[in-house]
Parts: C-alpha cells; sequence; structure tokens
C-alpha cells in the first residue's frame, strides 16, 4: 500500500489537499490510528508518510490527485474524468519528481519491471505521457529495459533456429510508441538495424504477415533522424500497397456465381422431386416417375467446388488437424504464452487479428470450465459455406463480450485445453506462415476436443460452456449445431447426379 491508496481508503476530499489545514491533518491522523487498530495491513511507515506528505507537499500532492491517470493508477481505482475536479495547478516539475521519489517510486518500478516482462506496453504508455515528473534515475533504468528489449529481439532474429512467436509483440505499435518515449542516438542506432533485419525476412516473403505488422507498427517510432523517419514510412508505404494489391487480386478471384447457380439449379430439382415422392419410395420409384429429359442431367456440366471455397475449408480443416492431431510425447521448442489475456487472437494466419468492439449489441461467452478456449468465429456465406473470420481466447472462469454489430451470419468452433505455446513435432510438417510463425496450440486438450472443433454452432443468445463428467458441454437457448458441411452436401448430390446418369444409359 502506498500514501495515495491509504489517502483513498480515508475518503478525503480529493479536492480540499491543497488548502487543508493544520487541524485537519491531526484529525487525519487520528483516523489513520482508529484504522490501524481495525486493519493491521496498514504499514505504520506509509501512515507517517502520508502525514508527512499532507505537511510538506500539498501543492504536488494535489496536482497528482488532480491528474486521472496517475490518481487511478497510485490508488488502484478506475475514476472517470468527471470525478476529477477542474483545478489548473502551477507546479515545480522537480519537486513533483522529489514527491514522486520519496513517496510512490517504489509502486512505479514494480509496474514497469511487471508490464516489460508481459509486453503489455500500452499500459505504460498511458503513464509515460507523465514521464516529465518521474525521477530521472526511473526513467534511465526503464529505458535501459527498453534497450534490453530491443537488444534481444536482434539476437532472436539472429539465431540458427528463429522462434517468432515470443517476438510477436513486435506486431504491437504500441511498442514503438513505447521506445519513443527513450528515444536516443543508440536506440535509433538498434531501430535501424532491427528495421534491415525484418526488410530482410520480408524480401524472401512478401506475404509475410509477421514481417508487414513490424514494418506497420514501426511507423509509431518518433525519432530525431529525419532520413530513418523516411525509410520507415517509405517501407509502411510499399506494405499496404501490396496488401492493397493482394486483396484486389483475391476479390478478382472471389466465389463463381456460376458455379453457385449450377449448384443452386440442381437443388431446386432435386428439392422439387422429393417433394412429388413418398418418404418410403426407393430409387427404382423415382427413376419411373421421372423423365431424364427434363432434369437435362446429360447437358449440365461437373459440378466443381469454387477455388475461392475449396482453398479456405481446406485451411479450416488443415488448421483443426494442427490443434488438436498432435503428439504430446514428442513436443519441442515448446514457448508457452502466459501473457495472453481474454478477448485477444493468438493467431496470425487462418483466423487474423481484426479490430475488435464491443458494443451494446453482443453475444456473452462464459467460460465456466477449468480450461481455457479459443473461441473461432467464422462468417457464412450462400448459408452454407463457412470462411473463417477471427479468434477470441477466454481464459478459465472469465467472460468474453462479442461484438454482433455487424450484420452478418456466423457459426462458431471452440478449441478447449491448457497451457497454450508455440511448438512442434518433430515429424510433423508445421502449420506456419511465410517460413516465420509457428502457431500456438493447447498442450493438453480438454476431453472430446478433437471432436468439439468440428461442430459448427449457431448462437442467438447468451453461451455458457460447462463441464459435465469430465466433458465439455455447450449451453445457449435456441442454439443449433451446422449438420452438414458444404462439401459433404455437394459430395452427396454429385453422387445422385452420377446415379441418375448411369440409369438413364
Amino acid at each position: 500500500m502506498n500514501i495515495i491508496e491509504l489517502f483513498e481508503n480515508l475518503t478525503i476530499g480529493k479536492s480540499t489537499i491543497l488548502n487543508i489545514s493544520f487541524e485537519e491533518i491531526i484529525r487525519i491522523e487520528k483516523h489513520i490510528n482508529v484504522e490501524r487498530k481495525i486493519n493491521p495491513d496498514i504499514d505504520v511507515n506509509v501512515a507517517n508518510n502520508l502525514i508527512e506528505a499532507l505537511k510538506s507537499f500539498p501543492t504536488e500532492f494535489q496536482f497528482i490527485a488532480n491528474v486521472r491517470v496517475l490518481y487511478n493508477f497510485f490508488s488502484k481505482k478506475n475514476y472517470v474524468r468527471d470525478d476529477f475536479p477542474v483545478q489548473n495547478i502551477e507546479v515545480n516539475k522537480d519537486k513533483v519528481k522529489l514527491f514522486v521519489e520519496r513517496y510512490l517510486q517504489d509502486d512505479l518500478t514494480t509496474f514497469f519491471d511487471k508490464k516489460i516482462i508481459e509486453n503489455n506496453y500500452e499500459a505504460m504508455n498511458d503513464l509515460l505521457v507523465y514521464k516529465e515528473y518521474f525521477p530521472e534515475e526511473l526513467l534511465y533504468k526503464v529505458s535501459k529495459r527498453a534497450e534490453g528489449k530491443v537488444d534481444y529481439v536482434l539476437s532472436s532474429l539472429n539465431a540458427r533456429d528463429v522462434n517468432y512467436f515470443p517476438l510477436l509483440f513486435l506486431k504491437q505499435s504500441h511498442f514503438f510508441t513505447f521506445l519513443s518515449h527513450f528515444v536516443s542516438s543508440e536506440m535509433d542506432l538498434k531501430i535501424n538495424h532491427l528495421l534491415n533485419e525484418i526488410v530482410d525476412i520480408y524480401n524472401v516473403t512478401k506475404s509475410s504477415q509477421f514481417a508487414e505488422g513490424i514494418m506497420i507498427s514501426m511507423s509509431h517510432y518518433q525519432s530525431f533522424d529525419d532520413e530513418l523517419m523516411d525509410t520507415i514510412a517509405s517501407n509502411k508505404r510499399v506494405v499496404l500497397g501490396n496488401i492493397d494489391g493482394r486483396e484486389e487480386k483475391s476479390d478478382k478471384s472471389g466465389f463463381s456465381w456460376k458455379t453457385f447457380g449450377i449448384i443452386l439449379v440442381i437443388l431446386i430439382k432435386i428439392a422439387l422431386f422429393s417433394n412429388r415422392c413418398d418418404s418410403n419410395s426407393s430409387y427404382d420409384n423415382y427413376k419411373n416417375n421421372t423423365t431424364f429429359e427434363n432434369l437435362n442431367i446429360e447437358e449440365a456440366p461437373p459440378v466443381e467446388m469454387d477455388r475461392y471455397y475449396t482453398e479456405s475449408q481446406a485451411k479450416i480443416d488443415t488448421f483443426r488437424l494442427f490443434l488438436t492431431n498432435y503428439d504430446p510425447k514428442n513436443k519441442i521448442n515448446v514457448t508457452y504464452n502466459d501473457s495472453i489475456k481474454t478477448g485477444q487472437n493468438p493467431f496470425t494466419t487462418v483466423y487474423k487479428n481484426q479490430f475488435v468492439s464491443t458494443s451494446s449489441n453482443y453475444l456473452m461467452f462464459t467460460n465456466k470450465t477449468n480450461y481455457d478456449i479459443i473461441l473461432m468465429e467464422n462468417s457464412v456465406a450462400f448459408d452454407t459455406i463457412n470462411m473463417p473470420k477471427q479468434a477470441y481466447y477466454i481464459k478459465s472462469k472469465e467472460f468474453f463480450k462479442l461484438d454482433v454489430t455487424s450484420d452478418f451470419k456466423r457459426t462458431f468452433n471452440f478449441y478447449v485445453g491448457k497451457k497454450l505455446a508455440s511448438f512442434h513435432n518433430e515429424k510433423e510438417k508445421l502449420y506456419i506462415h511465410g517460413n516465420s510463425i509457428v502457431e500456438p496450440r493447447f498442450t493438453q486438450l480438454a476431453n472430446g476436443a478433437k471432436e468439439l472443433i468440428k461442430q459448427d454452432y449457431i448462437f442467438n443468445n447468451e453461451v455458457i460452456i460447462k463441464e459435465k463428467k469430465g466433458n465439455i458441454i455447450i449451453e445457449s437457448l435456441g442454439s443449433s449445431i451446422k449438420d452438414e458441411s458444404f462439401k459433404e452436401m455437394l459430395k452427396g448430390q454429385q453422387l445422385i447426379i452420377e446415379g441418375l446418369k448411369k440409369e438413364n444409359e
């Protein structure tokens, strides 16, 4: 506990610190003595420091109390902006630094050490906006940790067998914003070396999402070197141009409406035939009551799966096998991901990172099991075709709100297990992207995980995932499961057509 936590627990008005009187300080001191008898967790040194800070640093204390980000951090609360007084206080930066150093530096040191290990740079950037009020010693230590992070990346990229999974934080724009807080000629040199390494990866594999993501995120680095900034900006434009070119090419080779029209005609004719036949009639009855001229089977071209669909379906099928069908006794190069949070997407290939928002229109997924879950969301084309969209991590005993503002039909798959890690088996064909990233998998699978991941679920209401007698149970009011895949349906209809052709001959 620090002095601001104790101050908050005493429920003293934040706007009164600057004008606090000696008599009020005496009353606060008595209040603290009473609280210490009730709550033995209140440290006597913290209590004494609070009284000292109110006496010696009222202006600096008031300044911290007026800044929402700083006060929320030190008090461990989450007040909104309207909860803070509008007071423009002129302060001496050096005196604020001394105040922080004397009473609050330990909290900052612990925070930065922890967040750097977790690669949580967004949280650090929120505080570093106010770094001018932090002690120089603290900033020096954090800057060295930042440089050390870049050194670690460079040494990892130059290793003989590169494991890219621990380096995925490089795709965060927040990382390069974090580095910008400690910009120097030494940092510029390290960033220049990093840029050269990433460009080499990109030149080998132009579609490497690892390299693409880093070169885009690197544009958030603010250097004193204009030439370096121009190079980073130029690389970003090239990458974005190549991505746009691939997307245009993909659009041109999209789903064939001609193929879909042929499939639709066949479905309609088979449906019309089924309506005319008794539920117990045999194939011979169908042959006797149907004229092949009307079906025009001989002239119908063979039904072929559209390339766009077959590639997407193959990716999903292969990826599911990769996630579940591995030898658990033969894992090598295991790197655990302990920092992933609920709502994040652990994958970068089939289920790609996309912007995820939270609105009042959402589906609630509650994980009541002792396992972690990766929820895989698919968009549905033509009521039958599953297209991979996004994946979301849901930790054990936590919940996730999925934004469903976008109006499209969805199906879901569940991947359930424990201890997410990047690894591979000696004899398997790795599921990697651009010869770089080995996708993470659960090292321990739940009972029935291999069968569960194949089920395509549709939900309209809140979803609860439970365990019952060692098995994973998915519960939701009005939920349903897609019994047949589009590929299986077409296969069955193709067999019917081939059978009709043989009978016609």
